[in-house]
């Protein structure tokens, strides 16, 4: 069997971006939460990646930051819009520890990779100042699932998908599109400015 060349190569310097930042960069996505990160260094200059599948994805501690979750995703359209953006999915919310855990997070972002492309395209983060304003949103979904789960076992079935899902419309209804910290292609941008060109579609991707 030949091998190519190319591929040894990409794996060599992979591992060296590995054995330099201790994070498995092909593990379940961990590149996207590492080069997010990059990206929110611009705004919160100590963020770090917590390292681990579970708990938190950052934290950065001298802006306030304890508890950090990261949502990413990528799409095949070749331009970039409100819907087809990632959603914010948190799973396993039939166990009430998860349920309960998903208010600890003060800040949260949400990132676009095209296929790939190691960096984000876009990124929106929300704040601690105004993270708290999705909470009713959470427990709103959250009181839909747990009355699905329960209906769901009275009648032997399994619970089935377990994840609450929270769009892009939703975050910027709820918390304004004011108060969103927006990137793109490594710049931040004025939230106006970002919300702007992806309702007039003026964002081209997977070119």
């Amino acid at each position: 069997m030949l091998q190519d060349p190319r591929l040894i190569e990409a794996f060599r310097l992979l591992k060296e971006v590995v054995d330099e930042t201790g994070i498995n960069l092909i593990d379940n996505y961990g590149y996207r939460e590492y080069t997010a990160n990059e990206l929110l260094k611009s705004y919160l200059p100590s963020i770090k990646k917590v390292i681990g599948r579970t708990g938190d994805d950052a934290s950065a501690v001298e802006e306030g930051y304890k508890h950090i979750e990261q949502k990413s995703g990528t799409g095949k359209a070749k331009t970039l819009t409100m819907a087809c953006f990632p959603d914010m999915m948190f799973d396993k919310q039939s166990d009430s520890v998860r349920r309960a855990y998903i208010y600890n997070y003060d800040g949260l972002s949400l990132s676009f990779f095209e296929y790939y492309r190691p960096y984000p395209t876009a990124m929106v983060f929300v704040t601690k100042d105004h993270v708290s304003k999705l909470h009713p949103t959470f427990k709103k979904k959250q009181d839909v699932k747990v009355a699905d789960f329960i209906q769901r076992q009275a009648q032997g079935k399994n619970i089935g998908h377990d994840a609450i899902v929270i769009k892009l419309q939703e975050i910027v209804t709820t918390v304004g599109e004011e108060n969103l910290i927006c990137w793109l292609h490594d710049q931040q941008v004025p939230p106006v400015d970002f919300f702007r060109w992806l309702s007039n579609k003026e964002i081209k991707i997977n070119q």
